[in-house]
């Protein structure tokens, strides 16, 4: 598959950390200084406490604290792992769940830094990249996987799911494009949400983007 003329980006987040974004107009990386000090946690602990020391050596630098984190497809494994309680991740229903969707180009309107891997950014074999040409290194085959798990034919293709997108320190809140949910009652709950912020999004249901 060539690289989509129109590439989405997919963020999984807590619903509860929707509160915090609405008011603050922004996703923040966690080392912001404006960083939500409510915020709740869905992954793997320890992963996240070792990728938060690997440092990204092209520009902008830091590290993973210092960037919002997307992936390129839904269903990722680590949605996987949260979903099933695996590997000493708390279990997650899906609908606690949301989807936070941007596009590419959404970022370069906002002048947003990135970043971005063809494969899990805390892998060894990946490998990063700060401009639009690399996305070809991509493997859209790979990111838009159902079906994921490494097999003796492809033994690297879990890794290739998992390619990143990081925006750097933060992502204003009009640069998303939709909230994706679980189900009609998630919906509904993600409307009044924005409403009392007398804001207006686009939330869709999208079952299959879970396990």
């Amino acid at each position: 598959m060539a690289k989509p003329d129109r590439i989405f980006l997919y963020r999984i987040s807590h619903k509860d950390n929707l509160d915090f974004i609405l008011k603050s107009g922004k996703l923040t990386c966690p080392s912001h200084t404006d960083c939500d000090s409510k915020y709740v946690g869905i992954g793997d602990a320890t992963l996240i406490g070792s990728r938060s020391n690997k440092q990204i050596n092209i520009e902008p630098k830091g590290n993973f604290t210092d960037y919002v984190v997307f992936y390129f497809g839904s269903r990722s494994p680590m949605l996987y792992e949260i979903q099933k309680g695996y590997n000493g991740v708390t279990k997650r229903n899906p609908e606690e769940i949301i989807y936070l969707v941007t596009t590419f180009a959404n970022i370069l309107e906002n002048g947003c830094q990135y970043v971005f891997s063809d494969g899990h950014g805390y892998h060894s074999m990946s490998q990063f990249f700060n401009d639009e040409d690399s996305l070809e290194e991509v493997d859209w085959d790979a990111v838009n996987l159902v079906h994921w798990n490494d097999t003796e034919d492809d033994p690297d293709r879990k890794r290739r799911k998992q390619a990143e997108f990081l925006v750097f320190n933060e992502l204003p809140l009009t640069a998303l494009v939709a909230v994706g949910v679980y189900n009609e009652t998630v919906k509904n709950e993600i409307l009044v949400k924005f409403a009392e912020h007398d804001l207006t999004c686009n939330v869709i249901v999208r079952p299959k983007w879970y396990y």
